[in-house]
């Protein structure tokens, strides 16, 4: 039985974004900056200034292939090793229509889960793997990851 497994996928999922999407955006970002100078709050205008640029450069960035790895030292996304001492718990996010990735649980206050897309790996496999290093428990997806993935961020 195998106990480690390598792979590359991309490092975000992307969805291709029409002129409209950028339009909406736009007229959003338009009318809070509005509000901010009708409020006279202008470091509320300058942060959705920088909000919708932030927007606009995440938007048109294309993703790239990262080299993964689950190994018996821990996961590693490329250069960067996650010992399984430091991780709590796995899940797969499994959608057959959408995105297949992994969800870990890490012991960390500030980063608590690491999300790990699997490409066009099996999830039963992964979870044959990952199940000998570290316990299964349900993962809820966050709110951002709903609304980012609504707004096909």
């Amino acid at each position: 039985m195998k106990n480690h497994i390598k792979w590359s996928a991309s490092e975000f999922e992307y969805y291709n974004k029409e002129k409209s999407w950028f339009i909406i955006a736009g007229i959003f970002a338009g009318i809070l900056f509005l509000w901010a100078l009708f409020t006279k709050n202008i470091l509320f205008a300058l942060l959705v200034g920088l909000g919708y640029f932030s927007i606009i450069v995440h938007g048109l960035k294309k993703p790239k292939n990262i080299d993964l790895a689950i190994t018996p030292k821990g996961v590693q996304i490329e250069k960067t090793v996650y010992p399984f001492d430091n991780l709590k718990s796995f899940w797969i996010f499994y959608d057959p229509d959408g995105s297949k990735e992994i969800s870990l649980r890490s012991k960390k206050t500030i980063m608590p889960y690491i999300k790990i897309p699997l490409g066009s790996q099996n999830p039963a496999e992964i979870r044959k793997i990952l199940i000998k290093y570290l316990p299964e428990r349900k993962h809820t997806e966050s709110l951002i990851d709903n609304i980012s993935k609504g707004l096909r961020f």
